[in-house]
Protein backbone atom coordinates (compact mmCIF):
# COMPACT_ATOMS: atom_id res chain seq x y z
CA UNK A 1 0.00 0.00 0.00
CA UNK A 2 2.46 2.73 1.06
CA UNK A 3 4.38 1.60 -3.04
CA UNK A 4 1.12 2.61 -4.30
CA UNK A 5 0.45 5.79 -2.70
CA UNK A 6 4.41 6.35 -3.50
CA UNK A 7 3.70 5.67 -6.88
CA UNK A 8 0.08 7.80 -7.09
CA UNK A 9 2.24 10.94 -5.30
CA UNK A 10 4.88 10.87 -7.57
CA UNK A 11 5.09 14.80 -9.03
CA UNK A 12 4.92 14.33 -12.24
CA UNK A 13 3.07 17.81 -13.08
CA UNK A 14 3.85 21.22 -12.05
CA UNK A 15 1.80 23.77 -13.53
CA UNK A 16 4.49 26.65 -12.23
CA UNK A 17 7.43 25.02 -14.20
CA UNK A 18 7.65 26.21 -17.46
CA UNK A 19 11.19 25.24 -18.43
CA UNK A 20 12.05 22.36 -20.48
CA UNK A 21 14.83 21.12 -18.60
CA UNK A 22 12.83 21.24 -15.32
CA UNK A 23 10.58 19.28 -16.03
CA UNK A 24 12.74 16.87 -17.73
CA UNK A 25 14.80 16.13 -14.76
CA UNK A 26 11.29 16.50 -12.81
CA UNK A 27 9.69 13.64 -15.18
CA UNK A 28 12.99 11.49 -14.65
CA UNK A 29 13.16 11.79 -10.98
CA UNK A 30 9.53 10.34 -10.89
CA UNK A 31 9.89 7.80 -13.09
CA UNK A 32 12.84 6.70 -10.39
CA UNK A 33 10.98 6.83 -7.84
CA UNK A 34 8.03 4.91 -8.83
CA UNK A 35 10.52 2.41 -10.23
CA UNK A 36 11.91 1.74 -7.00
CA UNK A 37 8.67 1.28 -5.46
CA UNK A 38 7.51 -1.31 -8.06
CA UNK A 39 10.94 -3.18 -7.60
CA UNK A 40 10.66 -2.99 -3.63
CA UNK A 41 6.79 -3.95 -3.89
CA UNK A 42 7.43 -6.54 -6.00
CA UNK A 43 10.66 -8.17 -3.87
CA UNK A 44 8.40 -8.32 -0.92
CA UNK A 45 5.55 -9.91 -2.99
CA UNK A 46 8.55 -12.68 -3.98
CA UNK A 47 9.12 -13.43 -0.64
CA UNK A 48 5.66 -13.84 0.51
CA UNK A 49 4.31 -15.87 -2.48
CA UNK A 50 7.34 -17.64 -2.84
CA UNK A 51 5.94 -21.04 -3.21
CA UNK A 52 5.99 -20.85 -6.68
CA UNK A 53 10.01 -20.11 -6.86
CA UNK A 54 10.61 -22.69 -4.42
CA UNK A 55 8.70 -25.24 -7.19
CA UNK A 56 10.88 -23.79 -9.63
CA UNK A 57 13.98 -24.39 -7.69
CA UNK A 58 13.09 -28.21 -6.90
CA UNK A 59 12.04 -28.42 -10.35
CA UNK A 60 15.44 -27.52 -11.53
CA UNK A 61 16.73 -29.49 -8.40
CA UNK A 62 15.05 -33.13 -9.90
CA UNK A 63 15.73 -32.26 -13.06
CA UNK A 64 19.75 -31.56 -12.45
CA UNK A 65 19.41 -34.75 -10.16
CA UNK A 66 18.17 -37.56 -12.09
CA UNK A 67 20.01 -36.44 -15.23
CA UNK A 68 22.81 -36.59 -12.63
CA UNK A 69 21.89 -40.30 -12.10
CA UNK A 70 20.78 -41.45 -15.91
CA UNK A 71 24.34 -40.10 -16.98
CA UNK A 72 26.09 -42.02 -14.74
CA UNK A 73 25.18 -45.10 -15.77
CA UNK A 74 25.72 -44.61 -19.88
CA UNK A 75 28.48 -42.17 -20.01
CA UNK A 76 32.46 -41.39 -18.38
CA UNK A 77 32.51 -37.81 -20.30
CA UNK A 78 29.22 -35.63 -19.92
CA UNK A 79 30.59 -32.74 -21.06
CA UNK A 80 28.63 -32.84 -24.57
CA UNK A 81 25.58 -33.45 -22.60
CA UNK A 82 25.58 -30.76 -19.77
CA UNK A 83 24.32 -27.45 -22.20
CA UNK A 84 21.31 -29.16 -23.91
CA UNK A 85 20.46 -30.19 -19.79
CA UNK A 86 21.36 -26.62 -18.58
CA UNK A 87 19.57 -24.67 -20.63
CA UNK A 88 16.46 -26.87 -21.21
CA UNK A 89 16.47 -26.74 -17.46
CA UNK A 90 16.53 -23.27 -17.24
CA UNK A 91 13.70 -22.73 -19.61
CA UNK A 92 10.96 -24.73 -17.83
CA UNK A 93 12.17 -23.65 -14.68
CA UNK A 94 11.66 -20.42 -15.65
CA UNK A 95 8.21 -21.16 -17.04
CA UNK A 96 7.17 -22.49 -13.62
CA UNK A 97 8.10 -19.70 -11.79
CA UNK A 98 6.81 -16.55 -14.00
CA UNK A 99 3.57 -18.55 -14.67
CA UNK A 100 1.69 -16.34 -12.47
CA UNK A 101 3.88 -12.95 -12.93
CA UNK A 102 0.97 -10.75 -13.20
CA UNK A 103 -1.82 -13.24 -12.24
CA UNK A 104 -2.10 -11.88 -8.52
CA UNK A 105 -1.55 -8.00 -9.00
CA UNK A 106 -5.10 -8.51 -12.03
CA UNK A 107 -6.85 -10.89 -9.38
CA UNK A 108 -6.44 -8.12 -6.62
CA UNK A 109 -7.16 -5.76 -8.70
CA UNK A 110 -3.70 -3.68 -7.34
CA UNK A 111 -2.93 -3.95 -11.03
CA UNK A 112 -5.74 -1.74 -11.84
CA UNK A 113 -4.82 0.80 -9.08
CA UNK A 114 -0.96 0.53 -10.49
CA UNK A 115 -2.08 1.69 -13.72
CA UNK A 116 -3.89 4.77 -12.27
CA UNK A 117 -0.79 6.13 -10.59
CA UNK A 118 0.82 9.41 -13.39
CA UNK A 119 4.02 7.40 -14.34
CA UNK A 120 5.18 6.20 -17.60
CA UNK A 121 3.75 2.69 -17.97
CA UNK A 122 7.59 1.43 -19.03
CA UNK A 123 8.40 2.15 -15.32
CA UNK A 124 6.43 -0.16 -13.92
CA UNK A 125 7.50 -3.12 -16.41
CA UNK A 126 11.37 -1.73 -15.63
CA UNK A 127 10.60 -2.49 -11.71
CA UNK A 128 9.26 -6.28 -12.26
CA UNK A 129 11.30 -7.13 -14.86
CA UNK A 130 14.51 -6.47 -12.22
CA UNK A 131 13.20 -7.72 -9.35
CA UNK A 132 12.21 -11.62 -11.45
CA UNK A 133 15.67 -11.06 -12.89
CA UNK A 134 17.48 -11.47 -9.46
CA UNK A 135 14.93 -14.10 -8.53
CA UNK A 136 15.67 -15.80 -11.48
CA UNK A 137 19.10 -15.60 -11.68
CA UNK A 138 19.31 -16.70 -8.43
CA UNK A 139 17.89 -19.91 -9.41
CA UNK A 140 20.19 -20.83 -12.21
CA UNK A 141 23.58 -19.54 -10.00
CA UNK A 142 22.33 -22.57 -7.52
CA UNK A 143 21.30 -24.97 -10.62
CA UNK A 144 25.15 -24.29 -11.75
CA UNK A 145 26.62 -25.00 -8.45
CA UNK A 146 24.36 -27.89 -8.12
CA UNK A 147 25.43 -29.33 -11.14
CA UNK A 148 29.17 -28.55 -10.66
CA UNK A 149 29.48 -30.68 -7.78
CA UNK A 150 26.72 -33.58 -9.60
CA UNK A 151 28.44 -33.95 -12.82
CA UNK A 152 32.34 -32.65 -11.83
CA UNK A 153 32.75 -30.02 -14.24
CA UNK A 154 33.50 -26.36 -13.37
CA UNK A 155 30.51 -24.51 -14.40
CA UNK A 156 30.52 -21.35 -12.30
CA UNK A 157 33.23 -19.94 -14.73
CA UNK A 158 33.01 -16.06 -15.96
CA UNK A 159 31.88 -17.11 -18.89
CA UNK A 160 29.30 -19.14 -17.69
CA UNK A 161 28.21 -16.68 -15.80
CA UNK A 162 27.76 -14.39 -18.07
CA UNK A 163 25.57 -16.60 -20.54
CA UNK A 164 23.33 -17.23 -17.47
CA UNK A 165 22.82 -13.38 -17.37
CA UNK A 166 22.04 -12.75 -20.76
CA UNK A 167 19.80 -16.04 -20.75
CA UNK A 168 17.85 -14.72 -17.90
CA UNK A 169 17.58 -11.36 -18.99
CA UNK A 170 16.22 -12.21 -22.44
CA UNK A 171 14.18 -14.56 -20.85
CA UNK A 172 12.64 -12.39 -17.76
CA UNK A 173 12.00 -9.64 -20.56
CA UNK A 174 9.77 -11.59 -23.19
CA UNK A 175 7.98 -13.83 -20.63
CA UNK A 176 6.90 -10.86 -18.77
CA UNK A 177 5.71 -9.24 -21.63
CA UNK A 178 3.26 -12.31 -22.51
CA UNK A 179 2.58 -12.86 -18.94
CA UNK A 180 1.22 -9.57 -18.94
CA UNK A 181 -0.84 -10.33 -22.37
CA UNK A 182 -2.62 -13.48 -20.22
CA UNK A 183 -2.71 -12.09 -16.67
CA UNK A 184 -6.53 -11.87 -17.65
CA UNK A 185 -7.08 -15.12 -18.79
CA UNK A 186 -8.36 -18.01 -16.93
CA UNK A 187 -6.53 -20.20 -18.81
CA UNK A 188 -3.11 -18.07 -18.01
CA UNK A 189 -0.36 -20.98 -16.67
CA UNK A 190 -1.24 -23.18 -19.93
CA UNK A 191 -1.42 -20.17 -21.93
CA UNK A 192 2.46 -19.27 -20.88
CA UNK A 193 4.81 -21.93 -22.00
CA UNK A 194 2.62 -22.00 -24.93
CA UNK A 195 3.37 -18.44 -26.35
CA UNK A 196 6.89 -18.35 -24.18
CA UNK A 197 8.62 -21.39 -25.86
CA UNK A 198 8.85 -21.16 -29.21
CA UNK A 199 9.55 -17.38 -29.07
CA UNK A 200 12.56 -18.86 -27.37
CA UNK A 201 13.94 -21.15 -29.65
CA UNK A 202 16.70 -18.90 -30.13
CA UNK A 203 17.56 -18.12 -26.86
CA UNK A 204 17.68 -22.03 -26.03
CA UNK A 205 19.93 -22.51 -29.44
CA UNK A 206 22.17 -19.70 -28.49
CA UNK A 207 22.90 -20.89 -25.10
CA UNK A 208 23.38 -24.66 -26.03
CA UNK A 209 25.91 -23.57 -29.01
CA UNK A 210 27.71 -21.02 -26.67
CA UNK A 211 27.54 -22.63 -23.38
CA UNK A 212 29.24 -25.70 -25.44
CA UNK A 213 31.83 -23.11 -26.85
CA UNK A 214 32.47 -22.27 -23.09
CA UNK A 215 33.48 -25.90 -22.50
CA UNK A 216 35.32 -26.57 -25.40
CA UNK A 217 33.15 -28.29 -27.15
CA UNK A 218 32.87 -28.26 -31.51
CA UNK A 219 30.53 -25.45 -31.89
CA UNK A 220 31.35 -24.32 -35.42
CA UNK A 221 32.12 -20.99 -36.70
CA UNK A 222 28.47 -18.82 -35.56
CA UNK A 223 28.67 -15.85 -33.02
CA UNK A 224 26.48 -17.61 -30.79
CA UNK A 225 27.05 -14.94 -27.88
CA UNK A 226 26.30 -12.32 -30.29
CA UNK A 227 22.95 -14.17 -31.11
CA UNK A 228 22.39 -14.28 -26.99
CA UNK A 229 23.54 -10.28 -26.97
CA UNK A 230 20.87 -9.43 -30.27
CA UNK A 231 17.85 -11.79 -28.70
CA UNK A 232 18.39 -10.16 -25.22
CA UNK A 233 18.44 -6.86 -26.55
CA UNK A 234 15.77 -7.07 -29.07
CA UNK A 235 13.06 -9.01 -26.19
CA UNK A 236 14.01 -6.04 -23.66
CA UNK A 237 13.53 -3.40 -26.21
CA UNK A 238 10.34 -4.75 -27.97
CA UNK A 239 9.05 -5.73 -24.18
CA UNK A 240 9.62 -2.76 -23.00
CA UNK A 241 7.88 -0.66 -26.28
CA UNK A 242 4.57 -3.01 -26.24
CA UNK A 243 4.27 -3.34 -22.24
CA UNK A 244 1.90 -0.22 -22.21
CA UNK A 245 -0.28 -1.61 -24.95
CA UNK A 246 -0.36 -5.12 -23.36
CA UNK A 247 -1.35 -4.05 -20.04
CA UNK A 248 -4.07 -1.94 -20.87
CA UNK A 249 -5.93 -4.49 -22.78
Amino acid sequence: MNDERALHDAPLHDTGLHDTGQRGALLHGAGLDATRAVLGKDLRLLWRRRASWLAAATFATLSVLTYAFAFDLVTDDVRPLLPGVLWVTFLFAGVVALGRAFADEAEQGTLDALLLAPVPRTTLYVGKLVAYFCALLAIDVAMLALATVLFNVGLLTPELLLLTTLGAAGYVSLTLLLATLGSRVRSREVLLPVLALPLLMPLLIGGVRATGAALDLPHGDAPWLLLLVVFTAWSAAGSALLFPLAVER
